[in-house]
């Protein structure tokens, strides 16, 4: 209350009333003495005469009264100062640390309620990219979360593989009392208000925003970060705080942690290796890949662009156009300008200085920023390793697995080889898609035009270990053509196996006494296939069809039959139907099926004779493991496509021996080359195939299309086609290698006309040839039966049998070759492979 201000108040209202008053025609009376009261007469004899009316005494106004008081009251204090400002302090004193005693409280018990999360957040795994190699190291792929908020492709690093000036260039402009501050710096709000740089959260609360996914609104947000904040400095390192950032900030889109933006932005990636620590790149940040050597003015350059990336990180991308880059330059100035305020010096430039800095400005405008680009090579091979990890993740459910494997931050070194893949890749667009002769037809012809063919799947597989060497599942994986199938992979999927099922049934009948010059009467044949005992015999096939759906009677390709007795070296090389039917009938079907089985086939029932002609769905990947069985002298190897599985800390999580494969007895050797024998026999093969040597190495030695004995360079092949010209195989091997075609539609369309030899067999040969080391896209044409094949060569390949392959099949103890005649005596003129003692 100001002095005076009420009684002044009253004056002017005084002079105001007056006024108002004589306007008004009204006369105005003087006021009564100050201060003078009325007081009573002194009271007398009582007189009976009417007494005058008693006037009113006069009061002080109630304004007037409370101005006195005041007026007493001010006085009052004036006289006795030193009693009421004691007073007033100690009740100040007192509100002051009852609201700091609250506060407090209420402060200590809101920082103990975040600490549990503090620990959670700290402790949670950072989602990090998987990455799946070639056996050479080369990338494929890259798998990460696409979904989450937490998303993004991230690859976690350690704080010591974090250079200094990539620490310093950080900290300059973010948070410059980082080593020093408790979590919470109250100057950075002003220095962020004031809008010089940085932003008003230290370093450790962006960690807590980055991690925590806190929707709640600002000023509460602001609360939990700092309260969090306080907790995380307290229980953590500033150097593990420092790389928690590192590793959780946004350095682009979807660019996450500071190892994958030197990734994109630098092209510096990790180098790992089995049971080591993966060497990531931003170790290597001072690496100048032009001139191999290191160049720290080129890291300070590197360092102060990434350091200006976390703020506002998808608009100042430099890889998104000039624009962006611009403004990600500029970002990178006010890095390198608080670096030169704060006197940083770094190793091998000394002091920042505003020379250097603009050196180092100059450096990244001269850059040229290209957008990452997301690959993936070998696709149906990647697809189906991401479901066997996937599947091992989550306990045998692949969709359970799924999200762990994209989260892990795996490194996962597979089997095959990328340039390899490659090189099947052009194979079959090249003898699909593009003329080529047809020499059992005798012309010219495009498969996918000509003959409806449109799709192809390849697996090659290491005989000896079992490693998938490559495999491709469909003709063109971005193809949206049904007949071509795309992303569908035809190698992992089941489908007809054709005479190409029909070793496993003469392997058994070879385990039970019969051998390759075992004669069959090659003829029309009527299988009771389960019919009652007195059906009466078919007159035709439509009675057969319409009337004894039971009775089975098979033709042989081209609707005919040989009409004579055949060795089964003959029947099994020129894919006779009736023959291999007996064969089974002689084993027994379910012996048959048994031994599909312990060859890694699950696909197989017991059905009917016509599962005997390969009519159950089998894929090519388990048929190329059937005739792995055989190569391997009878040993069967599991189909592997991962060789080692290790985390970015260098943790081995997976090896795969190839020393020691897994491996189990099916045949025993002796079986396994009478099998071998008939399949490598090209002569033999002749009725069926002609001069069309696609299935054997004649190009590199012409005898093998001539005599089985003289070949040096053997390979056991087998095709088969299936009803209507639905399917089409080709499957061979040497010691070293499996290579398995199959071609068709995937849609299961017909083709025209194609056989083994035409559709899988131009395609098995091309790959054959290269894998072992040779190429035929532009050969000398010295030997009659060498053509180009007109595919890309590409580099070499590194296999365990590069350097010197096996060319021919070695006779193991305990055969004997031995002459028979059509009932099983000695005397026939061709000799053929019996087990010892067990000649006729």
């Amino acid at each position: 209350m100001v002095p005076g201000l009420l009684s002044t108040t009253v004056d002017l209202v005084r002079r105001w009333s007056g006024k108002m008053a004589t306007v008004a025609g009204y006369k105005i009376q003087p006021p009564a003495p100050y201060m003078e009261r009325y007081h009573m007469p002194a009271p007398g004899p009582v007189v009976s005469t009417p007494q005058p009316q008693r006037k009113r005494a006069w009061r002080r106004s109630r304004t007037l009264r409370i101005a006195m008081q005041m007026r007493q009251r001010r006085a009052r204090w004036q006289q006795s100062p030193r009693q009421i400002w004691p007073v007033l302090l100690i009740g100040l004193a007192t509100i002051l640390v009852l609201v700091s005693f609250a506060g407090t409280a209420y402060g200590y018990g809101y920082y103990e309620r975040q600490l549990p999360r503090v620990n959670e957040l700290a402790n949670a795994h950072i989602a990090q990219t998987t990455h799946i190699y070639d056996r050479n190291g080369v990338l494929l792929f890259e798998a990460y979360d696409q979904n989450s908020r937490q998303g993004g492709r991230r690859m976690a690093v350690h704080y010591e593989d974090i250079p200094h000036v990539m620490q310093d260039s950080l900290i300059a402009i973010e948070d410059r009392t980082f080593w020093t501050n408790a979590g919470i710096e109250p100057m950075a709000i002003v220095r962020a208000a004031a809008r010089q740089y940085g932003g008003g959260s230290t370093l450790t609360q962006q960690v807590i925003k980055n991690l925590s996914n806190n929707r709640e609104y600002a000023l509460e947000r602001k609360l939990t970060e700092a309260a969090m904040a306080i907790g995380l400095t307290q229980q953590y390192s500033k150097s593990k705080i420092l790389e928690m950032y590192f590793n959780v900030a946004a350095f682009g889109g979807q660019t996450f942690g500071v190892e994958v933006a030197v990734e994109d932005y630098f092209g510096l990636q990790p180098e790992c290796s089995t049971n080591q620590k993966c060497v990531p790149g931003i170790a290597r940040l001072n690496y100048n890949q032009v001139t191999h050597r290191n160049d720290p003015l080129l890291g300070l350059a590197r360092a102060s662009l990434l350091a200006g990336m976390p703020n506002q990180p998808g608009y100042n991308d430099p890889t998104l156009g000039p624009d962006a880059k611009q403004r990600a330059i500029a970002r990178q100035e006010m890095v390198l300008q608080q670096m030169v305020v704060q006197h940083i010096s770094v190793d091998g430039l000394g002091v920042v200085t505003p020379e250097i800095a603009t050196h180092a400005r100059l450096l990244m405008e001269r850059t040229h920023f290209h957008a990452y680009t997301r690959t993936k090579h070998a696709p149906h091979f990647v697809d189906w390793i991401i479901n066997q990890v996937s599947t091992a993740l989550g306990n045998g459910n692949s969709a359970d697995g799924y999200e762990a494997f994209q989260k892990a931050g795996l490194n996962i070194r597979t089997t095959i080889d990328v340039h390899l893949q490659e090189y099947v890749e052009q194979a079959i667009t090249r003898h699909i898609y593009q003329p080529e002769y047809q020499k059992v037809r005798g012309y010219y012809a495009t498969l996918s035009t000509y003959n409806n063919l449109h799709s192809a799947a390849v697996v090659v597989m290491d005989a000896k270990t079992g490693e998938i060497l490559a495999m491709n599942g469909s003709a063109n994986y971005n193809s949206e053509d049904p007949r071509v199938g795309g992303q569908f992979n035809a190698a992992v999927n089941s489908r007809p196996p054709g005479s190409t099922f029909k070793p496993i049934e003469y392997a058994t009948a070879f385990e039970m006494g019969w051998n390759p010059g075992t004669v069959l009467q090659d003829n029309r044949t009527y299988f009771p296939n389960g019919a009652s005992a007195g059906t009466s015999m078919p007159l035709s096939d439509k009675e057969i069809t319409d009337k004894h759906a039971t009775i089975y009677a098979p033709y042989d390709y081209g609707h005919t039959y040989t009409n004579q007795l055949v060795t089964l070296r003959t029947a099994i090389a020129n894919s006779y139907n009736i023959p291999a039917i007996k064969a089974m009938q002689f084993s027994g079907a379910h012996e048959v099926l048994n031994t599909a089985r312990r060859l890694g086939i699950t696909t197989q029932e017991n059905t009917g004779l016509a599962w005997a002609l390969g009519s159950k769905d089998i894929s090519p990947l388990q048929m190329v493991d059937v005739y792995q069985t055989f190569a391997n002298n009878g040993m069967r190897i599991p189909p592997q496509g991962v060789m080692d599985i290790w985390d970015n800390s260098g943790h081995n999580l997976y090896h795969y021996n190839a020393a020691q494969p897994p491996m189990g007895r099916v045949f025993s050797p002796q079986i396994s080359y009478m099998m071998t024998s008939v399949l490598s026999d090209e002569p033999s093969r002749a009725p069926e195939f002609g001069s069309d040597h696609d299935l054997s190495f004649a190009d590199m030695d012409p005898n093998c299309a001539y005599s089985r004995t003289l070949c040096t360079r053997q390979v056991a092949t087998k095709t088969g086609t299936t009803d209507d010209f639905r399917d089409n195989w080709t499957i061979g091997y040497t010691p070293d290698v499996v290579v398995g075609v199959w071609v068709g539609n995937a849609n299961n369309e017909k083709m025209n006309d194609v056989i083994g030899i035409t559709g899988a067999g131009p395609i098995w040969h091309s790959v054959m040839e290269r894998v072992l080391g040779r190429c035929n896209e532009n050969p000398a044409l010295t030997n009659p039966f060498v053509s180009a094949d007109q595919v890309a060569c590409g580099p070499d390949y590194r296999f365990r049998f590069s350097q010197n392959p096996q060319w021919t099949f070695p006779v193991p103890d305990g055969l004997e070759q031995m002459t028979t005649t059509a009932a099983g005596l000695h005397g026939s003129e061709q000799p053929d492979w019996t087990l010892d003692e067990q000649a006729p």
